[in-house]
């Protein structure tokens, strides 16, 4: 026995090494990481801080390097090629099964001794070969930029002075592209010019508008001769920001290139729309709402499958509440509104996702940021932004890096710092940065979920790298179908994720190689749009993506299970087209230039939208002016403002022709208007004095209403702003007789002497007497919020002699004296008994039912089934969606898109309280990380507030780990007021008889910003209801980015209560400011839409008559 024993045990533990080995090979996740011992990617961009060389020496010592990849010898395999600051670059060849061999040395790669940043590989000199280009930052005054030209035998001459881009300027990456379809690749360098970081934003000014050549950002257009020449003045991109991400695509799709430059600090970032003449136009502020602040890696990608190109941008905002108070510097609202005053336009401290909404009139693209909804705003210290399908679903999903060396902007670090060298002449910081926080950071990676949201999938998909990685890119490395990851870190070697979608059947693909125009082999620019019965999918060809990197020439689709793809639309930069049909998946195809042709393209110039702008054909041009007001030295941390909710809008045959007129209303300081309808369908100011006698009210909110009886329309105004104090003249509603013919004098004693700061108006007959009465919403205390608002309901008590009106609340309904921060109501019989109810929405409150029981209104909105749906509700209106002879209504919240979010788990809260016993009501707001309690604001503007916190908390590291409760204690909050919401979603809600309702979110769509105001009317005639809202939010605080991704919606409603989004390159109906109201209108011409924006011009949209 024993002579067989040891040959059975090695046999067993070969046989159970082979088991482990199997086991191990099989992948449980969508990555593995790959070991350096297998790959022999060595490569380190390790820093080495001196005295005379650190951080503070050289402020962006820890912007790292990138990555490119390419097949750099035409083996079919792709190459990979690292930058290094204080390292050597690094080059490794491609062997097979993600193998790698270093070829720096012998390649002739490695550079001499400078900073280098970005890289990109392309075909400079068209020999079909690929060419490294690298860019070149640092202190040192002889920083060019180099030009690798690949020799075929593996190894590359340096020759950037020859080809005229040895650019000289502290270049960050570098994009190649077709600018004038000429089918030769021009060059656009970005440059961050050295800047301390403390400078000015009069210094930024005053370089943004006297560019120097130095300073800017470079444009090198190709002769065609194999040579480039500067054309940065004459086609108009000379230009001062601190760049630090590009990328070229062609976001108006009308066939010209263009560029989207990321700037960090408060220049602004450039969106250059291609003219198409040989120049560029910046439109950043037409075609966005906001961008990020500190503006890093960007790239662009039709996430969303919808054949529009959108783009993500990075900053530097972390996810988690410690390192959140910890880094983020505070905004202070002067330097944000000097920011804006000088035009640099609305920039915040967080990721922006750019949804590309399609064309405006003028050709311009449009974007709405909804990065909070799609769940990427927050990634920290973010580098690299990458959107790819990595799990082959046929959606982008979007990889982020993330980490710097040091928390440079540690708060704590910093003042004992600037404690310790106060009094010190010589200020050699070298030996305190020693002590500069470092914290190893995740990066991040998200799954698309289809639905313009993103999942992180870290742990499932087996993303677990924590260290400093900047620069990064994609490539299938092994040939198998899927995309590797390829990561450049500081101070750690690379890594490479092993993409494992083949292995685990998760999809199919299909990928595209180009064989492009002599002078454009690699085919840059190039588009494909791929289709498949409802399903599309489309990309550009471009390398320079994310930070400082560059990915693989291909274009890769997942296609799902798909077997094959009905048919791929091929567009090269000339204009020639080529299409393929019942194309086989899993496959790589290359397409050659030669087989396309030009056709001549027939454009579709017949609308067929629903609604038409007349704003300028009917003679609208009331512009609405709001007066300058701090909110914020009243009450230190309002969530927003409160003193600009105008302007009112009211609509109503005001001189008995049977066409409609309106009333807008003004800010303080700027009388209202009435406009009469004229018999061609125009409107012509009324030249009545009556409303420039009040144009020291501020109109929030205006109702046309018979309120005497006579058969004319009178006008009711209800008057409020936050700069007026409870009880002042300037918060009295008013209320103008008509005389008939359009004449209105105002009836002091009709109304009650009731001076609250006012939101809404709703008549309705509840009392079914036979004339109309009121209710009117309380929106907020001056200096008290979010202490209730007192809401009235004014019985019509009005003679054949008098109009009067009585409040009557106390009698009927007492609990609207201290409802809650009422926003929008209508008179509605909800339960079909004849007699009209009251629906009520507010900030942090439900949706509130009050059941009219005949002598009194009860709270319905507990047996409702509503009242756990506490919210910021800005708008309710009433119809029978689902046509089942009940009224169900569509309510607006405040939108998912919001940098508060809510739910039953994780609500937000708010309390107050004079916590200082100081006689000023002081703002808590409390927001769930991770399942703890915090403060929504910093240590800064806290101690601002209750400046005894600044002794409890002597430092920002115990502030960022106190709870709510650590910081404001237990009786204190248990003493205070209360509220807190569940949900910002807007929604439908179901009567389902009985008295109870059921909430049904609306589409992703309609969640993008606050919906602030709603029409119902069958839009289209099909018979069904629809729905048509607008809002946005302009008045946040400013360390929180203000709600502008609303473009206005129609809803279609199907009479089942389902409602499809059509979006504004559809419908026609765009409003993209700040919307407060919109009417329906009668005219001559048929229906018109009114649209009142905040501190803007009055808008019109004819609705199509079928």
């Amino acid at each position: 026995m024993e002579k067989y024993g040891l040959p059975i045990l090695l046999f067993l533990l070969i046989l159970f090494s082979c088991t482990d080995s199997k086991r191990k090979s099989t992948p449980t996740t969508l990555f593995s990481n790959i070991e350096n011992s297998h790959s022999n990617i060595l490569f380190n961009n390790a820093l080495n801080e001196t005295k005379s060389f650190n951080y503070f020496e050289y402020p962006y010592f820890y912007m790292g390097g990138g990555v490119a990849i390419g097949d750099i010898n035409n083996d079919g395999l792709q190459d990979v090629f690292f930058t290094g600051n204080q390292t050597k670059n690094a080059l490794y060849l491609n062997m097979g099964n993600l193998v790698f061999q270093d070829i720096s040395l012998r390649s002739n790669t490695q550079g001499g001794n400078q900073w280098y940043t970005g890289v990109t590989f392309c075909d400079v000199n068209n020999d079909g070969y690929l060419d490294i280009y690298a860019c070149v930052s640092g202190k040192n005054a002889e920083k060019k930029n180099e030009l690798y030209i690949n020799n075929k035998d593996l190894t590359f001459t340096e020759k950037a002075a020859f080809y005229g881009i040895a650019d000289n300027g502290s270049s960050i990456q570098s994009v190649f592209f077709d600018y004038d379809n000429d089918n030769d690749l021009d060059l656009y360098v970005i440059n961050y010019p050295f800047t301390p970081f403390s400078s000015s934003l009069e210094y930024y000014d005053e370089k943004i508008h006297n560019p120097t050549l130095e300073d800017s950002d470079r444009f090198y257009e190709n002769t065609g001769n194999g040579t480039f020449v500067d054309i940065t003045e004459k086609s108009g991109v000379i230009n001062f920001g601190l760049s630090l991400g590009v990328i070229s695509a062609d976001f108006n799709n009308d066939g010209f290139q263009d560029l989207y430059i990321s700037n960090d600090f408060a220049t602004p970032d450039i969106l250059y729309i291609n003219n198409g003449n040989g120049t560029f136009s910046n439109i950043i502020k037409k075609s966005t709402g906001h961008t990020s602040f500190y503006g890093m890696g960007v790239d662009a990608s039709d996430f969303n499958n919808d054949g529009l190109l959108d783009f993500i941008q990075l900053d530097m905002n972390p996810e988690d509440n410690k390192r959140s108070k910890e880094n983020m510097a505070s905004m202070n609202p002067k330097r944000f509104q000097r920011i804006t005053d000088l035009g640099f336009h609305y920039q915040y401290m967080h990721n922006t996702l750019q949804l590309n909404q399609g064309n405006l009139d003028s050709g311009s693209p449009f974007f709405s940021n909804i990065s909070r909804i799609a769940g990427v705003s927050s990634t920290d210290w973010s580098w690299s932004s990458l959107f790819a399908d990595f799990d082959n679903d046929g959606w982008k999903d979007l990889y982020i890096t993330n980490g710097s060396r040091k928390d440079i902007n540690n708060k704590d670090f910093f003042n004992k710092l600037k404690a310790r060298t106060m009094f010190k002449k010589d200020k050699n910081y070298f030996e305190q940065s020693w002590d500069m926080p470092s914290e190893k950071l995740e990066n991040y990676i998200y799954k698309n979920n289809t639905d313009h949201t993103f999942n992180k999938s870290n742990e499932d998909w087996g993303i677990g790298f924590k260290g400093f990685s900047n620069g990064a890119s994609y490539a299938d490395l092994d040939n198998d179908g899927d995309l590797e990851l390829v990561i450049n870190n500081i101070d750690s070697t690379a890594v490479i994720y092993k993409n494992n979608a083949t292995e685990l059947a998760s999809g199919t693909y299909l990928r595209f190689k180009f064989k492009g125009a002599k002078k454009n082999p690699l085919g840059l620019g190039a588009k494909v749009l791929i289709a498949h019965k409802t399903q599309k999918q489309y990309q550009e060809l471009t390398l320079t993506r994310g930070f400082q990197s560059s990915v693989e020439p291909i274009l890769h689709f997942g296609t799902n299970q798909l077997e094959f793809i009905e048919n791929a639309t091929i567009t090269w930069p000339d204009g020639a087209t080529q299409t393929l049909k019942n194309i086989e998946t899993n496959q790589v195809i290359t397409i050659d230039h030669k087989k396309a042709s030009l056709k001549k393209t027939i454009e579709n110039t017949s609308t067929h939208k629903l609604f038409k702008d007349v704003t300028d054909s009917l003679h609208i041009n009331f512009t609405h002016r709001e007066n300058e007001y701090d909110d914020f030295d009243r009450q230190l941390l309002l969530p927003h403002k409160y003193s600009n909710f105008g302007p009112a809008l009211a609509v109503g045959d005001v001189n008995g022709d049977r066409l409609d007129d309106y009333y807008v209303g003004g800010a303080a300081e700027q009388a209202g208007e009435l406009h009469i309808q004229q018999e061609d369908g125009s409107f012509k100011r009324s030249t009545s004095l009556v409303w420039e006698k009040d144009g020291r009210f501020e109109d929030v909110a205006a109702l046309f209403f018979d309120a005497d009886g006579d058969g004319d329309k009178d006008l009711y105004i209800a008057s409020g702003g936050y700069e007026f104090k409870d009880g002042t003249e300037q918060l009295q509603d008013r209320l103008y007789k008509n005389d008939g013919n359009g004449n209105f004098s105002r009836l002091k004693m009709a109304i009650p002497d009731i001076r609250i700061n006012s939101s809404c108006i709703a008549s309705g007959d509840y009392d079914n007497d036979g004339d109309l009465d009121l209710f009117v919403g309380g929106r907020i205390i001056s200096g008290k919020y979010p202490y209730p608002a007192k809401s009235t309901i004014l019985e019509n008590k009005s003679t054949l002699n008098a109009t009067l009106f009585e409040d009557v609340t106390k009698h009927i309904c007492p609990q609207l004296d201290s409802l809650g921060l009422v926003t929008s109501a209508i008179w509605n019989d909800f339960d079909n008994d004849k007699k009209l109810d009251l629906v009520v929405a507010g900030e942090w409150m439900p949706i509130t039912i009050f059941k009219n029981e005949g002598s009194q209104f009860l709270n319905h909105t507990t047996h409702s089934g509503l009242e756990k749906l506490t919210g910021w509700w800005y708008s309710v209106a009433a119809g029978d969606f689902d046509n089942d002879g009940d009224d169900d209504y569509l309510v607006g919240n405040l939108g998912l898109n919001y940098k508060y979010q809510a739910s039953e788990q994780g609500p937000f809260e708010v309390y107050a309280k004079d916590f200082d016993s100081n006689g000023s009501i002081d703002i808590v707001l409390g927001y769930y990380n991770e399942g703890m309690q915090y403060p929504v604001r910093g240590k800064q503007c806290s101690t601002q507030q209750i400046p005894r916190l600044e002794f409890q908390f002597p430092n920002y590291k115990s502030f960022a780990s106190a709870s709510l409760i650590d910081v404001y204690g237990v009786e204190n909050l248990q003493a205070a007021l209360h509220y807190k919401a569940t949900t910002f979603a807007s929604g439908y809600i179901e009567n389902i008889s009985g008295g109870r309702f059921k909430f049904h979110k609306l589409p992703n769509l309609a969640q993008f910003s606050s919906i602030n105001s709603i029409i119902i009317d069958d839009m289209d005639k099909d018979g069904h209801l629809d729905a048509l809202v607008a809002g946005n939010l302009y008045a946040s605080e400013v360390e929180t980015p203000r709600n502008d991704a609303g473009t206005g919606l129609f809803l279609k409603g199907d009479g089942n209560g389902h409602f499809e989004e059509i979006p504004f390159t559809e419908s026609g109906f765009l409003t993209r400011s700040d919307t407060k109201q919109i009417k329906l209108l009668q005219s001559k011409n048929g229906k018109i839409i009114l649209a009142a924006e905040n501190n803007s011009k009055l808008k019109a949209f004819q609705v199509a008559q079928h």
